[in-house]
């Protein structure tokens, strides 16, 4: 037992110790460079949003000249007002009838006629849906993808 113990103390004293030193060292390195990263991809994604709120006041100020002015107001409400009604009719007929009557109608609205139906959905989606924004994959969460 006792010619184990230089051989244990040379292990414990300079070889693993010294393995251990850089194995902890090569982590707090690996951790520092995680969190830089991070750091840089969340700069970027507010960047990035800034960029993008900002454009998005832009078309906010434009979209205000644009519905404000007579002629957008006329064509609405001679294109879209008609178009709305037709629809919101047909809208309330089918769902009065499948929940009251089963099947019958009873506000009696005709469906519209060939391929109206598809230009009626395009144009009440053109005229009173909301426009969905999509950002893409942020820095941060492709960081993330790549550092996992």
């Amino acid at each position: 037992m006792f010619f184990l113990m230089p051989i244990l103390n040379w292990l414990g004293g300079g070889v693993l110790q010294s393995f251990f030193k850089q194995w902890l060292t090569y982590k707090t390195n690996l951790a520092s460079s995680k969190e830089a990263g991070a750091a840089v991809a969340m700069q970027e994604d507010t960047k990035a949003f800034v960029s993008m709120a900002q454009s998005e006041v832009q078309i906010d100020a434009l979209k205000v000249q644009i519905y404000g002015s007579p002629t957008y107001r006329i064509i609405t409400l001679l294109v879209g007002l008609p178009v709305a009604t037709h629809f919101a009719l047909i809208f309330i007929d089918t769902i009065s009838a499948s929940k009251f009557l089963y099947g019958h109608s009873i506000l009696g609205v005709p469906d519209a006629p060939g391929n109206y139906p598809q230009y009626e959905w395009m144009i009440i989606a053109s005229f009173f849906l909301v426009h969905t924004i999509n950002q893409g994959t942020s820095n941060l969460k492709s960081w993330l993808k790549s550092a996992a």
